[in-house]
């Protein structure tokens, strides 16, 4: 998701592998943090996706599918050209929603609220990570087309890659 590397070329890449880890980590903490009852993986997930969203390079998922996933060749890079940008805008609005969560979840009796809000990222990963629709990509297109978000910066706008 958040992988960009400096090409010849100037275009713009994402390593499809690291997104499909990191919806995959993310859909495995929101359900668990329901499972078991624990909004303290709740916030733990939040500032994993709010650390991915603004500093990529630190981001807990990237550090660990560098380090970890691929040494042990469980993945391998599936880079392709695209914008990083919908897929962080994706993560903060996912760490905005889990934020939300926590403090519905800590500081007030509406769990049912709270819960709620933790299973729509998990819905959503899940979708992203099954089906190849980025919910959050889909709305970054169309605020930077109607000019409340920077457009895209590759041609064609806004595709479903699928999986």
């Amino acid at each position: 998701m958040e992988t960009t590397s400096a090409v010849t070329t100037g275009a713009l890449r994402v390593d499809t592998h690291l997104a499909k880890f990191s919806q995959a980590c993310t859909a495995l903490l929101t359900a668990i943090a329901f499972l078991l009852n624990q909004p303290v993986i709740v916030i733990i997930t939040a500032v994993i996706l709010a650390l991915a969203a603004l500093v990529p390079l630190i981001s807990p998922y990237r550090l660990v599918y560098r380090g970890i996933i691929l040494p042990l060749r469980l993945l391998r890079p599936r880079i392709v050209e695209d914008d990083p940008a919908p897929h962080r805008f994706a993560q903060g609005v996912g760490a905005a929603f889990l934020i939300a969560s926590s403090l519905v979840l800590f500081l007030t009796t509406a769990t049912v609220v709270g819960w709620t809000l933790d299973l729509i990222v998990f819905v959503l990963s899940g979708i992203n990570l099954i089906v190849g629709f980025c919910a959050g990509c889909f709305v970054y297109y169309h605020l930077g087309h109607i000019g409340l978000l920077p457009r895209v910066r590759y041609e064609g706008g806004f595709h479903w890659r699928g999986v």
